[in-house]
């Protein structure tokens, strides 16, 4: 359902390919289903002109580190991943890498505190 892992394909033109509308409707998916979950102020930044470790980066706040953890654990089951990922324990701002997203769900408090949305704002991709 969210498997956002396929290679971007771009035509000589550089214009937008099935490959990625596709990588954009599971992003869509998974904006929706962290709606779904309780989600809020999600927002999807996208970097794929930059020469980063991923094309898009997702940042979405919940309302408990309880609430973190038992949607990190619903997303581990989408996504068959065996580890935890990187600050499940605590709860407070769990990172999954998605392959061409990186997804950070935060406790809004820490959200604020590291303020991360700042240095991706001019990158902002509505959905």
């Amino acid at each position: 359902m969210f498997d956002i892992s396929e290679k971007k394909l771009y035509n000589k033109s550089n214009r937008i390919t099935k490959g990625e509308i596709l990588v954009k409707q599971h992003l869509n998916n998974l904006y929706n289903y962290l709606a779904e979950k309780g989600a809020e102020d999600a927002r999807i930044y996208d970097l794929s002109n930059e020469d980063q470790h991923c094309d898009y980066i997702f940042v979405a706040s919940i309302d408990s580190s309880e609430n973190n953890k038992k949607l990190a654990l619903e997303i581990m089951q989408e996504f068959e991943m065996e580890k935890y990922p990187e600050g499940f324990h605590k709860g407070e701002w769990i990172v999954f890498d998605l392959g061409r997203c990186v997804l950070h769900l935060f406790v809004s408090s820490v959200r604020e505190k590291y303020n991360l949305d700042k240095l991706w704002q001019s990158k902002k991709m509505a959905i």
